[in-house]
């Protein structure tokens, strides 16, 4: 059974981490991101960089990334400004 890693955020860090994964076969990478479309363009970069390095390690992301809690509205009606006393 192959190692899976998986690197939250798709910038500059996170693919350079998967790079180096990827080359050395140390794990089969899995890329997630908040903006949809990244960790696909990246997986693919990774995907495609492989042969030239003469490795075979396979590199997938999610087909839709996570969406990001929204924030709970508070019940409480919203403060009035004070008025002068």
């Amino acid at each position: 059974m192959r190692n899976k890693v998986t690197i939250v955020g798709s910038g500059n860090v996170g693919a350079t981490a998967a790079h180096w994964i990827a080359s050395k076969e140390l794990a089969d990478v899995v890329l997630i991101d908040i903006v949809e479309g990244v960790p696909q363009g990246k997986g693919l970069d990774l995907l495609e960089a492989m042969p030239i390095e003469k490795r075979d390690s396979p590199s997938s992301a999610p087909t839709t990334t996570p969406t990001p809690p929204t924030p709970t509205s508070s019940s409480s009606p919203p403060e009035s400004p004070a008025s002068p006393a």
